[in-house]
């Protein structure tokens, strides 16, 4: 096992809070408007991709250093931080069904559905990844002091 690097966790979390700040502003405009800008749908497809990894990366980076446990899929990483209780189990939940969309994102654009996107998004969805920023910080400080 190795040392958790509570520097990376925070630079990755970093991450995640700026490519939320780029979901937020693009979900800024009604649905429609959203829905007819080009730029805005990229951009917030591909912040969904930078926060699932860099959430993958912070939590890979726990189960190794603390639990010597190398899951193999972003899914994985997420299912083995809620059964462990790094995280409750509706932001483990809520971020495997991310990972589903990362994985859509990444290998079948054609088939992503942008109005789903933006509901879900404006929905529970930056609520979550809030939620995942706060139980990370909380678990990685609670353990360092």
């Amino acid at each position: 096992m190795s040392r958790l690097d509570r520097n990376r966790v925070d630079r990755l979390l970093t991450e995640i809070r700026e490519a939320v700040a780029v979901v937020e502003g693009a979900l800024a405009v009604e649905e429609e408007s959203f829905l007819r800008d080009t730029r805005s749908i990229y951009a917030v497809r591909y912040a969904i991709v930078k926060i699932v990894e860099a959430a993958a990366l912070i939590g890979s980076q726990i189960l190794e250093a603390i639990y010597g446990v190398a899951p193999e899929t972003y899914s994985e990483v997420f299912e083995q931080l809620g059964k462990r209780g790094v995280l409750s189990p509706n932001v483990s939940m809520s971020f495997k069904k991310l990972a589903g969309l990362r994985n859509i994102l990444v290998h079948r654009y054609w088939s992503v559905d942008d109005s789903r996107v933006y509901r879900e998004a404006k929905g529970n969805g930056l609520k979550t990844i809030k939620m995942f920023i706060d139980e990370i910080r909380r678990y990685v400080y609670e353990r360092s002091g």
